[in-house]
């Protein structure tokens, strides 16, 4: 396997296991077919190019999700960091955040990116989910249930979250709940590891296989 290929695969998991499933190979084998002789990276316009489309395929639902779960873990990484003896006595200067006047500026913008996220997203990930899932319909109610069930335990560790966050001492809990953030996003993202609708599984035919290779990143609007 060259160097291409691999970084190629790489990028490909931008798409979900069931799409790459489909046509993975036949996309690798167009952006092989199409890079010059020689070449050892994929070139910036084809990798946005899959970046883009995996988001896509992956849908508004996936993606935050995502967002969601990368807030919790930058809050809980956050409040461990700033309840280090270095940064426990400083002021929280008016924003619930811990340390914030003392760590640097690039530290401060993502902390309160990240829990602006944080509080925001909870709801709109639930009824993103039930809607992906179409759980008003008897035959969905197993998905809409696991889905359910993931984002309750999102809730707690939200709850929990906030609970350790308030000082003395090192939040060694952090942590932990840190890590079960990362842990509820790669729940999620299996939860979700299905196509939203039948239309969205790529047609393998001939035909369409002709059609896919000489644009084989587009795969259309964002869905739920």
């Amino acid at each position: 396997m060259t160097g291409l290929e691999r970084r190629c695969r790489w990028l490909l998991r931008a798409y979900p296991a069931w799409y790459r499933r489909k046509r993975g190979e036949e996309m690798l084998g167009t952006l092989l077919e199409a890079s010059p002789p020689g070449r050892k990276w994929p070139s910036v316009r084809d990798a946005r190019a899959l970046v883009i489309g995996g988001l896509r395929v992956r849908g508004w639902t996936w993606l935050l999700s995502m967002l969601w779960v990368a807030a919790g873990a930058v809050i809980t990484g956050y409040t461990f960091y700033s309840t280090t003896p270095n940064y426990i006595s400083a002021d929280i200067a008016g924003t619930g955040l811990i340390g914030f006047n003392a760590g640097p500026a690039a530290v401060q913008i993502a902390a309160v990116l990240a829990l602006a996220v944080w509080v925001a997203l909870p709801l709109p990930v639930g009824i993103a989910g039930l809607i992906r899932f179409r759980g008003w319909r008897a035959a969905n109610w197993l998905r809409a249930a696991a889905w359910a069930g993931a984002w309750i335990a999102g809730a707690v560790l939200f709850r929990l979250a906030q609970a350790l966050a308030n000082p003395p001492g090192v939040s060694w809990g952090e942590l932990a709940v840190c890590a079960a953030w990362l842990a509820l996003g790669a729940v999620l993202t299996w939860i979700l590891a299905v196509p939203a609708r039948r239309s969205d599984v790529p047609n393998t035919s001939s035909r369409a296989s002709g059609k896919a290779s000489r644009r084989p990143a587009d795969t259309g609007d964002f869905h739920t």
